[in-house]
């Protein structure tokens, strides 16, 4: 018999040498004999199931027998994960899946990492407790724990952040509100592993198993660090406790009112597979869905597979969606050949959008003014190249200006920009909006604002709007806000300096690959003989008016998770846009002023009178209101113009109508904000049953991974990574 080494092993079996060598101590590789100090393995040996792997069904606790203990000796060093021996258990015991790590330090094994000192790169800096809370139940993969291990660590920690130190903050509830986050959120067959003094981890009550303990002793006066490895086997005592008082107290939704069609959609929906609605591998940018980025933008299988499903049950002439955005909902309407479709934002760039998206041009007619275009602004480019290439250097050197500084050249590049190309004799108009200099270096406005003429020379509005998104898209890379971000944050003044954008370059690979998209999309259309009547308007959600009371058969849509302020700011990210295209005819006020028109947008600074029919909404607000008054005035506000909303869209629908609404529970203030629970409560008032919520997971949406909800430094919570489609139907 042939024998292999634990290295050879290792690469045949893809695993670490380190994890071979565990398995032979454990007895678990058939054949495998020590000879010295090295194990030999049977070249048959087969290769033994990864009991480390996500555990399913799992139905009872199990008991803490069969411990792998492991004890290895290393120097000690105040960086636990960069501890040799710590370090190889960590990446043996690493799963796919979500892994966060909420007293991360400077270490970036997990997915999502967290510390609550701002000079460590992670991606949140907060409260432990604050981070664990932003997840939702049964989400997370693993956590890696690594907390303070004791009173005075915990001093340390806070103190060297300049937080205060309290008895609540030493006490041992610091460690026991941790260990009951991580019960909630670490899914069955999860993973945590700890790190402190002692083995006692997340432990039994709590639903969690030992399975492995390893000591790392470090000599002399050193306290050994103790790493557990726990899985998670079972809710626990206290999570089954907390959850039967909540079903308790929740007035469940009369089941005896569904009718006949609501029980044949709830028994669609249950024989789907798990996962169906997370789209992991659609291409959610095919058609027109893919010309222009905006934010929080809705997958476009969701209202495909909801269409679906729903035309099986149904008959659906009449689709509306009144936070349209940039018109997802609408492409997919037309796609299955639905009769009306309704559309409607108040942010005059989703407008735009839409209507660019779900316009059907001419092909040929489009790559025939395409070709035009490209030859004016090349012979353009060509006859001014000297002139725009040099524009950089002769405004930061001969005009003596910092191309990085907010003043100076950063309010007014217009006013040195129009001298630049008077003394050149370039024919180029300059754009004249605030802080263009803050946002655009010199070439780069030349380069625009030559496309830019170009553009507006195409006599066909329909084509020359087309081109206008491609020109949209383009602004925001070569302009100098951080890519990412929907925001409006620059780069570092260094990043500004370097900064040298290809303008024409992105224009034409931009605006080709939404010519392609477009023709896809006619294609499409033309085989699906698509006859649909497209109705778009500006008008708020709450409002509707150019909607027929009562004549909508299907509703989707996806409402703005929270205020612009805190959430995602759709003005912010449109504002550059509307300021180079000039589109109707918007003012600078107007258009720096659309967040404050959005949901949310008034203010309650000092209190407010609470109105809205949610209990759970209610419950969240006293708790908010006893942290922080004006941030629960913010809340109030937004679930405010959330039930207007609710109120006009029911007047629209017809009875036995139904709407998907697909919502995300954001965290204010460390309180979780159930908006699917608050949607189904405020529904009953305006005529509307809860029929069913779908839960998914946010694998591809558009959406930054992070934002502030309070916009102080440093100071950053979560957006969603699950989302919850609330399902109504109209009495």
């Amino acid at each position: 018999m042939n024998y292999l080494s634990v290295a050879q092993t290792a690469e045949k079996w893809e695993m670490t040498p380190r994890r071979v060598q565990v398995l032979c101590n454990q007895g678990r590789i058939e054949g495998a004999q020590r000879v010295g100090n090295v194990w030999t393995i049977p070249e048959t040996a087969v290769k033994p199931i990864d009991g480390r792997k996500k555990v399913t069904d799992i139905t009872v606790p199990r008991t803490n027998n069969g411990i792998v203990m492991e004890r290895v000796w290393a120097m000690p060093n105040k960086n636990t994960f960069e501890i040799k021996p710590i370090k190889a258990l960590i990446e043996e015991e690493l799963t796919d899946g979500l892994w966060i790590d909420p007293f991360a330090n400077r270490n970036k094994l997990a997915t999502v990492t967290n510390d609550l000192n701002t000079e460590y790169d992670t991606d949140y800096h907060m409260d432990a407790l604050d981070f664990m809370k932003m997840f939702e139940d049964n989400s997370v993969e693993g956590v890696l724990y690594d907390p303070p291990y004791s009173p005075r660590q915990v001093s340390e920690c806070y103190n060297n952040v300049g937080y205060n130190v309290t008895w609540d903050t030493t006490k041992a509830s610091f460690w026991g509100n941790h260990k009951r986050e991580i019960s909630r959120i670490v899914k069955l067959g999860g993973k945590v592993i700890t790190f402190g003094w002692n083995s006692g981890g997340i432990g039994n009550k709590y639903g969690f198993e030992i399975e492995r303990i390893l000591l790392v002793p470090h000599g002399g006066w050193h306290n050994d660090t103790i790493c557990t490895v726990e899985v998670k086997t079972h809710d626990g005592e206290i999570l089954t406790q907390k959850r039967n008082a909540e079903m308790n107290s929740i007035n469940l939704f009369d089941l005896s009112s569904h009718s006949n069609d609501d029980n044949k959609l709830i028994s669609v929906l249950e024989s789907l597979p798990d996962g169906y609605w997370d789209f992991k591998n659609d291409d959610v940018r095919e058609y027109t869905h893919g010309i222009h980025n905006y934010p929080a933008m809705m997958v476009c299988p969701i209202s495909r597979n909801i269409i679906k499903i729903m035309k099986d049950i149904t008959e659906i002439h009449s689709l509306m969606d009144p936070f349209m955005g940039s018109g997802t909902v609408l492409v997919e309407g037309m796609l299955s050949g639905i009769t009306d479709v309704y559309g409607s934002d108040i942010n005059p760039f989703a407008v735009y959008l839409s209507t660019v998206k779900t316009n059907r041009l001419d092909i040929s007619e489009l790559q025939k003014e395409v070709n035009e275009l490209y030859d004016r602004i090349l012979d353009r480019c060509s006859l001014y190249s000297i002139q725009i290439n040099e524009a950089d250097g002769v405004i930061r050197f001969k005009y003596d200006l910092d191309l990085t500084a907010k003043d100076g050249w950063g309010k007014e590049a217009p006013v040195y920009l129009s001298k630049y190309v008077e003394d050149n004799q370039l024919d180029i108009a300059i754009p004249d909006f605030k802080n263009i200099g803050y946002w655009f270096k010199p070439k780069a406005i030349l380069l625009l604002s030559l496309i830019k003429e170009e553009i507006n020379r195409i006599a066909n509005k329909d084509i020359r709007d087309f081109i206008f998104v491609a020109f949209s898209e383009t602004i925001r890379f070569v302009s100098n806000r951080r890519n990412g971000e929907f925001k409006m944050f620059r780069m570092k003044a260094s990043k500004v300096d370097e900064f040298n954008p290809d303008v024409i370059k992105e224009f034409t690979a931009i605006l080709n690959r939404n010519i392609e998209k477009m023709n896809s999309f006619i294609e499409v259309c033309d085989e699906k003989d698509v006859q649909t009547n497209i109705h778009i308007s500006d008008e708020n959600a709450a409002i509707l008016g150019n909607v027929p009371d009562e004549s909508i058969d299907l509703v989707i849509t996806s409402p703005p998770y929270g205020d612009s302020r805190t959430t995602v700011a759709y003005g912010e990210y449109s504002r550059l846009s509307l300021q180079w295209l000039d589109l109707y005819n918007l003012s600078e006020k107007e258009i720096m002023g659309i967040d404050k028109s959005l949901m949310g947008g008034i203010k309650y600074r000092n209190g407010f009178e609470y109105n809205i029919p949610s209990k759970t909404l209610r419950e969240s607000l006293e708790i908010i209101k006893d942290t922080d008054l004006e941030r629960a005035g913010d809340v109030f506000s937004f679930y405010s113009d959330l039930r207007d909303s609710i109120k006009a869209i029911a007047q629209k629908t017809r009875s036995g109508g139904y709407q998907f609404w697909v919502v995300g529970n954001r965290t204010v203030k460390g309180e979780l904000l159930k908006t699917d629970q608050i949607i189904s409560e405020m529904a009953q008032s305006y005529q509307l049953e809860h029929v069913y919520t779908i839960d998914r997971n946010i694998i591809n949406k558009v959406m930054p991974s992070q934002n502030s909800p309070t916009n102080e430094v440093g100071k950053k919570a979560s957006t969603m990574t699950n989302e919850h489609i609330v399902i109504l139907r109209k009495r």
